[in-house]
Order: C-alpha cells, then structure tokens, then sequence
C-alpha cells in the first residue's frame, strides 16, 4: 500500500509541478481553465512567474518528502505532523472558499468550475486520501 500511495503522488506532484513549470515560463495549454472566474468570466487571479514558480517548487518539494524518510532525522512524529499539515491542506483547497472554488462553491456556471468540480477537487481529495493512508500504513 505504501508503495501504491508513493507511485501515484509522485506522478501527481509531478504533473501540477510540471504544468505551473511550464506556465511559469510562458505556456498558455490550459492556463485559462485552471484561474477560477467569476459569473462573468472576469479571473479572479493573474498569476505571474513568480506564483507559477513558488507553487510549482512547492509540489517538487512534495515530491522529495515523498520519497525522503524525514524519521531519520527528525522524530517520525513530527514527520507524521508535517504530513497531516500537507492532507489539511489539500482537503481545505477541496472544501474551497465556498464562493468560487471547491465541493461548495456557489459560482458554477464558469469553464473553471466546470474543471474544478470534474479535476481538480477530486483530485485534492485523492491526494487527501493517499497522504492519510501513507501516514497511517506506516
């Protein structure tokens, strides 16, 4: 199980890496879908180089804490922490702002929650899920 759960994050934390990569250095495939809009279809972000950047060294660094066993060098508790604090975060991005984003958003006429609803909070919850299971298998 610990291997399953390590396989499919690192192909996850490797693709959102790869993709706020790839529109950090000027790629547009997709950008407009993942930029939650209002009713009126006005984006609600305008990410740069330097969000794209920081968010996507933010999943390379998921992707290392992935394969690194941190109770080498640190009580597996507080590894154990470090992760709940990560699956807190991704079930918060699923529940969402209950405006835009998320399982409650009240905005959901727009080509972002369209995506949102069908990709990108199920895909929070899995990796929700598979952090939870990583922690408790061990």
């Amino acid at each position: 199980m610990q291997i399953l759960c390590k396989t499919l994050l690192t192909i996850i934390f490797s693709g959102i890496g790869a993709m706020h990569f790839f529109w950090a250095f000027g790629g547009l495939w997709g950008k407009q879908l993942a930029i939650p809009t209002t009713s009126d279809g006005v984006p609600l972000l305008d990410p740069g180089f330097g969000a794209c950047v920081v968010v996507g060294l933010f999943f390379v660094a998921l992707l290392l804490l992935t394969h690194i066993n941190l109770s080498r060098f640190v009580p597996l508790l507080y590894e154990r922490v470090l992760w709940g604090i990560i699956a807190l975060i991704f079930f918060a991005r699923a529940m969402g702002d209950f405006q835009y984003v998320g399982l409650f958003k009240q905005v959901a006429q727009t080509d972002f929650a369209y995506h949102d609803t069908l990709y990108y909070t199920p895909l929070c919850l899995l990796v929700f899920s598979l952090i939870v299971v990583k922690i408790a298998v061990r």
